[in-house]
């Protein structure tokens, strides 16, 4: 077979494999497929997917060489670039665009892949290490879910599984990929699960509730997004106990983070250069961004006014990417105004879908953060916002890479732009709509 109808069949058992996930949602939802087969079925997806070869991206070879950075060569990878390691094994595998920018990712993470490599020092043994532990991961935010949805939504169990553990974005992208975004979704639902034990009783348990943050604040360390349902979580604490000891528990909650943020950063700290990949991070454009899409067409438009490379361009791309990021904090703000500890799951799934779909930067991995909540949204039409935005990211990216058919990597990537982002664009949207209040309610259950 030549490489187009490779791609072409690949494409093709993509959206079948796709298709299926969605009637087996659909069936978990409704009470009709039991919870033990769907284990079944999700574990034996996840084992196919550390065992196949590395899927879909290359991220996986930068992980190993930021990693391999201060364990082989007792450098800060906050500071120095791969570029400046010429014999290292991995620098011929690794993406050119990450060949001269520093690290993007939490210390947290860092130390972990330092960890491995130094463990697993051949190419070979650490690409599989990588995606064991994205398995593993993807295992315990399967596991997590579940645990939560039956504290909260039991009728929901099979469900929770089937979302993460038979969700082609997860298995195929995330796991098949290796990525790091399986460790996040792990915190994020194991604080979900923290904090729900935390809310048993009149007031939340602090221990567990602290408990909670904890692992947020870990998560986070990992990749900054998490951030978003720490925020959340910490004021609907506060929010939550009585006016005499909120300041206290506020605390308290802040320490915590500040402490672990402290212990994770230190190994690396070095002037201000240890927070630079946060402003590096910002800057990230593309891919299926709805946001990204608009800024590039401002930026043309800016472009064609003022003239190539005038400041008019920049200047209205900058104004783009602001009035989305102004979008998002309107939302957050509005689930802010509503937070509360038992209804942590619908809340944090939100804010992570409003968060992913207003970012200048949208890939497919991103929806391994969102999924593990989808069960737990109270509107079932947001639910559906969020499996449609996972569908859709689910079926980019092949082929892979641009070196066996430069054709069919151009046209994968004007899909991308002009198919999915538009998408992702009227999933923003829909989702405005549907959290505006003008939208008929449909509320389902409990939260």
């Amino acid at each position: 077979l030549t490489h187009g109808q490779l791609t072409f069949l690949s494409l093709l058992l993509l959206l079948v494999v796709t298709g299926a996930f969605l009637v087996v949602a659909r069936e978990a939802r409704r009470g009709r497929v039991g919870v033990g087969w769907v284990v079944g079925a999700a574990a034996v997806s996840l084992g196919i997917a550390v065992a196949a070869p590395l899927l879909l991206s290359r991220d996986v070879y930068s992980y190993a060489i930021y990693g391999r950075i201060p364990a082989l060569y007792g450098a800060n990878p906050y500071v120095r670039v791969p570029a400046d390691f010429p014999t290292d094994a991995f620098l011929p595998v690794v993406s050119g665009s990450w060949l001269r920018t520093v690290s993007l990712y939490g210390p947290v993470f860092t130390t972990i892949s330092a960890a491995l490599v130094r463990v697993f020092r051949s190419p070979e043994a650490a690409v599989v290490a990588f995606k064991i532990l994205s398995g593993v991961g993807i295992a315990l935010t399967m596991a997590f879910a579940a645990a939560a949805c039956r504290i909260v939504r039991p009728e929901r169990v099979a469900l929770a599984v089937a979302v993460v553990g038979l969700n082609p974005v997860v298995v195929l992208h995330t796991v098949g990929g290796g990525h790091n975004d399986a460790l996040v979704a792990a915190g994020l639902t194991a604080a979900l699960l923290l904090g729900l034990r935390a809310t048993r009783g009149e007031r939340p348990l602090q221990r567990w509730a602290l408990a909670a943050t904890l692992v947020l604040t870990l998560a986070a360390l990992i990749k900054i997004v998490a951030a978003i349902p720490l925020a959340l979580w910490v004021w609907s604490v506060v929010r939550r106990t009585e006016p005499g000891r909120r300041a206290r528990v506020g605390v308290e909650h802040l320490a915590v983070a500040g402490l672990v943020a402290i212990l994770a950063f230190l190994p690396y700290l070095q002037g201000w250069s240890t927070l630079t990949p946060l402003s590096t991070l910002s800057s990230l454009q593309g891919w299926a961004s709805g946001p990204g899409l608009v800024a590039r067409g401002a930026r043309s438009l800016g472009d064609a006014i003022g003239g190539s490379g005038s400041a008019t361009g920049d200047i209205l791309d900058v104004m783009v990417s602001v009035a989305f990021l102004a979008t998002f904090l309107l939302v957050f703000l509005r689930l802010l105004r509503r937070a509360r500890p038992e209804g942590s799951g619908d809340d944090w799934g939100i804010a992570l879908l409003a968060f992913a779909l207003s970012a200048p930067y949208l890939i497919p991995w991103y929806a391994a953060w969102i999924l593990p909540f989808v069960p737990l949204m109270r509107d079932p039409r947001l639910a559906g916002v969020a499996l449609v935005v996972a569908g859709v990211l689910g079926v980019t990216g092949v082929p892979a890479e641009p070196s066996g058919s430069p054709a069919l990597w151009e046209g994968m990537l004007l899909a991308v732009h002009y198919v999915a982002a538009p998408v992702m664009l009227a999933a923003l949207a829909g989702t405005l709509y549907l959290l505006s209040g003008r939208a008929p309610r449909r509320a389902s259950g409990r939260g």
